[in-house]
C-alpha cells in the first residue's frame, strides 16, 4: 500500500489532474440546482426585459444618386474630376450622404414635425411601467404610495408647439397638471412661468405653449424640453442612419427609428423629399448658371464667326477662285482637329473660372492641356512651311471660319437644350423606394433575447458552480483529493442517519455520569483534582525517571473535566449500518497500510472539529477488536475530549492523570464491553495540554502501550485548531487524516498536510467521512459498495438503489 510521506506545499499539477470534461460534468450535476436556479433567473430577467422594453421600429427609404449625364450642365466638371481623381466615383456617394445629414436637408424636416422639442412623462422606474399595463387611456390610475407627481398609467398628454427664450432652451421644464385640463409650467428651479388650459395657446415670461391634449390626475408631472435649432438638428441627425447599399452602387438608404411606426415613416419620407428638393434646386441653379454663361458667350462667338467669314470672302474676291492642293487639304483637316480641341478647352476654362480661381488645380489642368495642344499644333504647322504663302493663308482662313461656325452652332444647340430642360430639371437624384409603415419592430428581438438569456444563464450557472466549487464549497470527491494531493483515500464513509438521530437524542436528554474515586499514595479515596500528584504509575517501564518536564507536571493545576453523556457505539447497536460497512472496508485497507509502519500506533486526526474523527476512532477500534486484535483506544484531546461518550465511560482518571502521575495504567485503562478493546479517556482538562503531550513521558507511554497491544489508536485534537495533533502524529507510526465531506476547501486540506509534513508524520492515507447519499453512482464505486445492506432474513440480501 502506498503511503503519503512527501507533501508539496501546493496541489500537484500532473497531467491527469487537469479539469477534464468528466470532472466538469460531475461538478455541474452535483450543483445542478444552483445551475438551474441561476439559469432560470437570468432567463426570467431576459423575458421581462423583452416584454417590458419599448418596441423600436425602423422606416427605410431608398434614393439613387446618378453620375451626371454627358448632357448635364456639370458633365464637363464631372469628367474632369474623374480623370484627375480615379476614386472620385466612390467619394461621390460619401459626399451625398454628408449632404443628406446637412442642416440644409434636416432643418426643414425638424420644423415640419416639431422635432425641436420633446415631451416625456414622470414615471416611477419599473413599477410605473408595470402599473401602466393595467390602465386604460383616458382613465388615469390613482397615485400609489402617496407619490402624486408620478404618472401611474392611463394619462394622455400632447404638445403641438412650444417656443421659449434662448435662456430656457435645452432646459427641462416641468408641466404640472392642475385638473380639468389646466396646467402650470415651471422652470428648472420650480418657478412658475405660465398657466394655461389644454386646447388654447398659453403665453407668459416669453414662453408660448400649445397643449392640445391633457388628461391626468391633479399633481401629475410631465416634462417639456425646447432644444435650440443647432441642438435639435444634431440630435435628429444622430438618430438617423444614412448609408450606401453595397459598394459604389449609388443607392443610399435613409433609415429612421422610433416607437411610432406611422410617425417615423413620415419622417423618413420627408427627409428623402427634402434631399430630392435640395438636389433639384441645386441642379436648376447649375442649369441657370450654364445658360447665363452660354448667353454671354454667344455674341462673342458670333462676332468672331462673322469676322472670319468676312476675311475669307475678301481673300477669295481678291485672289479669285482657289483650288487647294492635296498637301493643302491635309494641312486644313489636321489644323481643324487641333483648333476644335483648343476651342473646347478654352470654353471649359472660361466655365471653370466662374467657380475657381486661376491657381485652382482644375484650371491649371486645363492650362496644361492647352499648352500641350499648342505645342503639337506648332509642330504640325512646321511640317507645311514649304507651302506657298497665298495657299497657306487661304487654308488658314477657311479653317478659322469653319471652326468658328462649328463652335457657334454647338453653343446654339446647347442653349436650346438648356432652355428646354431647365423647367423639368430633377438633378441626379431619384427616389427608388418610399418608406412604408413597418409592421414588426427591429428591437428588441424577443426570441433572440430570450435565447441569449437562456444561454447566458447556463454559462453563468456553470461559472458560478465552478467558482463555488473552487473557492467556497468544500471538497466532497475522493478522486479529486487523490489527484490533487497524491493522498490515498482508504474509504468514503457514508453519512449515518441513525448516528445523527442518536446525537439529537443525546443533546435533548443529557445524562450525567458520576465522578469516580481514585486511590492516592496513602491508599485513601479522594476526588480528582484534590489528590497530590505522585509517581503512581509503576506498571509501565520508563516512568521512574524524572525529567525536567515531569517535575513541572508535579506542580500543575489539573481542572476537572465537565460531565459527559452516554452514547452507545454504532457498531454495537447497528452493526449493519452503511457507515459501519464503510468502516469495515477501512479496517481491511488500513491493515495493509500498517505492514511497513515503524510502530503500531495510529493517529486519527482531522483538519477541524466536527469532522467525525472521534466517531470514526471509536467504531474503528471496536471493529479491529472484533477481528481478534488487542486494541487500546486513547482520547488524546486534552481540551475537549469526547471519546468517552461513544463507550459509555467516564472521561475522568484518564490520559491527563496518567501523564501527571495521579493514576496508574490499571486505573486509567478501562474495559469497554467489547472483547479486546481497552480505553483511556482524556481525563481532566489541563491548562497546558501541549506541554504535557510534548513530554518524554507521553512518548515512553506510547512505546509501552505498543508492547502490550496489537494496535494503539490515538484520537487527536483538530490539526488546524491546535498544535497537539502534530505532536502526536510525529510519534505515531501511521497517521490517518479524516475529512468531512463538503466541509473543507482544498486550501484547508493542503494546510493540514503541510502541517503534518513539518511534524515529519507518516501519513498513510485519508478518509472522507459523512458522504451524502447520491444517485447515479457519482462517487464511483463507493455508492455501490454502501448500497448493499443486510435484509431482515440473514439468508437473503438485497441491493438498495
Amino acid at each position: 500500500m502506498s503511503t503519503y510521506e512527501m507533501l508539496e506545499h501546493s496541489p500537484t499539477q500532473a497531467k491527469d489532474e487537469e479539469f477534464v470534461l468528466r470532472d466538469l460534468v460531475r461538478m455541474i450535476v452535483d450543483q445542478i440546482w444552483w445551475v438551474l436556479g441561476i439559469a432560470l433567473g437570468i432567463l426570467l430577467v431576459a423575458v421581462l426585459y423583452a416584454k417590458m422594453s419599448t418596441p423600436v421600429y425602423s422606416a427605410d427609404a431608398l434614393v439613387q444618386v446618378e453620375t451626371p449625364s454627358p448632357n448635364s450642365p456639370n458633365s464637363a466638371q464631372a469628367s474632369l474630376a474623374a480623370a484627375l481623381m480615379p476614386s472620385a466615383g466612390s467619394m461621390h456617394a460619401d459626399a451625398e450622404i454628408e449632404i443628406i445629414k446637412s442642416r440644409a436637408v434636416i432643418d426643414p424636416v425638424v420644423e415640419q414635425f416639431n422635432l425641436n422639442f420633446g415631451t416625456s412623462t414622470n414615471v416611477m422606474p419599473v413599477i410605473g411601467r408595470v402599473t401602466s399595463w393595467f390602465a386604460h387611456k383616458g382613465h388615469p390610475l390613482p397615485a400609489l404610495f402617496g407619490f402624486d407627481a408620478y404618472a401611474w398609467g392611463g394619462e394622455e398628454f400632447k404638445v403641438d408647439s412650444v417656443n421659449v427664450p434662448t435662456i430656457l432652451q435645452d432646459q427641462r421644464l416641468t408641466l404640472r397638471a392642475l385638473g380639468e385640463g389646466r396646467f402650470a409650467l415651471l422652470d428648472a428651479e420650480n418657478h412658475e412661468l405660465l398657466q394655461g388650459e389644454a386646447g388654447t395657446v398659453a403665453t407668459g415670461n416669453g414662453v408660448t405653449l400649445l397643449v392640445s391634449q391633457l388628461v391626468a390626475r391633479p399633481g401629475t408631472e410631465f416634462f417639456v424640453t425646447r432644444a435650440s435649432q443647432l441642438e435639435a438638428g444634431q440630435v435628429f441627425g444622430a438618430g438617423m442612419q444614412v448609408a450606401e447599399k453595397g459598394k459604389d452602387t449609388g443607392i443610399v438608404q435613409i433609415s429612421y427609428s422610433g416607437s411610432q411606426p406611422i410617425f417615423i415613416t413620415e419622417v423618413a419620407n420627408a427627409v428623402a423629399a427634402s434631399y430630392l428638393k435640395q438636389r433639384t434646386e441645386r441642379a436648376q441653379e447649375e442649369a441657370n448658371r450654364m445658360l447665363t454663361f452660354l448667353n454671354n458667350e454667344l455674341p462673342r462667338v458670333r462676332n468672331e464667326l462673322r469676322a472670319s467669314e468676312t476675311a475669307l470672302a475678301q481673300y477669295q474676291t481678291a485672289a479669285g477662285s482657289f483650288q487647294p492642293t492635296q498637301e493643302a487639304q491635309t494641312y486644313l483637316s489636321g489644323g481643324l482637329d487641333y483648333e476644335r480641341q483648343i476651342a473646347a478647352l478654352r470654353m471649359q476654362r472660361v466655365q471653370l473660372l466662374q467657380r475657381f480661381t486661376d491657381g485652382a488645380d482644375e484650371v491649371r489642368a486645363i492650362d496644361a492641356q492647352l499648352a500641350a495642344l499648342n505645342v503639337e499644333k506648332s509642330r504640325f504647322e512646321n511640317q507645311f512651311k514649304t507651302l506657298p504663302g497665298s495657299e497657306r493663308q487661304a487654308v488658314s482662313l477657311q479653317r478659322e471660319a469653319k471652326v468658328n461656325s462649328e463652335i457657334y452652332v454647338a453653343l446654339l444647340n446647347k442653349t436650346q437644350e438648356l432652355s428646354i430642360s431647365r423647367a423639368g430639371t430633377v438633378g441626379n437624384v431619384h427616389i427608388v423606394d418610399m418608406a412604408l409603415v413597418p409592421s414588426q419592430p427591429v428591437k428588441p428581438k424577443a426570441g433572440l433575447i430570450i435565447a441569449a438569456g437562456g444561454l447566458l444563464g447556463v454559462i453563468a450557472g456553470v461559472v458560478f458552480a465552478f467558482v463555488r466549487r473552487a473557492f467556497f464549497a468544500g471538497v466532497d470527491d475522493p478522486d479529486l483529493v487523490e489527484r490533487r494531493f497524491n493522498l490515498p483515500i482508504f474509504g468514503a464513509i457514508p453519512f449515518s442517519a441513525e448516528q445523527a438521530r442518536v446525537d439529537r437524542v443525546r443533546l435533548d436528554r443529557p445524562v450525567a455520569l458520576p465522578l469516580p474515586s481514585v486511590k492516592g499514595a496513602a491508599g485513601g479515596a479522594k476526588r480528582l483534582g484534590t489528590q497530590p500528584v505522585g509517581d503512581g504509575f509503576v506498571s509501565t517501564p520508563g516512568m521512574a525517571a524524572k525529567t525536567r518536564v515531569a517535575m513541572a507536571l508535579k506542580h500543575a493545576t489539573v481542572l476537572p473535566a465537565s460531565r459527559s453523556t452516554t452514547q452507545p457505539l454504532l457498531s454495537t447497536t447497528h452493526p449493519f449500518d452503511t457507515s459501519i460497512e464503510g468502516l469495515r472496508g477501512l479496517r481491511a485497507t488500513l491493515q495493509f497500510a500498517l505492514v511497513d509502519a515503524p510502530n503500531r500506533v495510529i493517529a486519527i486526526t482531522s483538519p477541524a472539529p466536527s469532522d467525525g474523527k472521534s466517531f470514526l476512532s471509536a467504531n474503528l477500534a471496536a471493529l479491529l477488536a472484533e477481528s481478534g486484535k488487542r486494541v487500546l483506544l486513547i482520547d488524546a484531546d486534552l481540551r475537549r475530549g469526547r471519546l468517552a461518550q461513544y463507550l459509555g465511560r467516564s472521561p475522568h482518571g484518564g490520559l491527563t492523570e496518567l501523564l501527571t502521575g495521579q493514576t496508574d495504567f490499571e486505573m486509567a485503562a478501562r474495559e469497554t464491553g467489547v472483547h479486546g478493546l481497552h480505553f483511556i479517556g482524556s481525563g481532566a482538562h489541563p491548562p497546558n495540554p501541549s506541554e504535557i503531550l510534548t513530554s518524554a513521558r507521553f512518548a515512553s507511554l506510547l512505546q509501552a502501550f505498543e508492547k502490550q497491544f496489537d494496535l494503539v489508536i490515538v484520537d487527536t485534537p483538530p490539526l488546524l485548531a491546535v498544535p497537539d495533533a502534530a505532536v502526536i502524529a510525529s510519534l505515531a507510526g501511521s497517521t490517518v487524516l479524516v475529512m468531512r465531506s463538503g466541509a473543507h476547501s482544498e486550501k484547508n486540506i493542503a494546510d493540514s498536510l503541510k502541517k503534518l509534513k513539518r511534524a515529519h508524520a507518516r501519513v498513510v492515507g485519508g478518509v472522507l467521512n459523512a458522504m451524502p447519499a447520491k444517485r447515479g453512482g457519482r462517487n464511483g464505486t463507493y455508492d455501490y459498495a454502501y448500497a448493499y445492506t443486510y435484509s431482515s432474513d440473514p439468508l437473503t440480501a438485497e441491493v438498495k438503489q
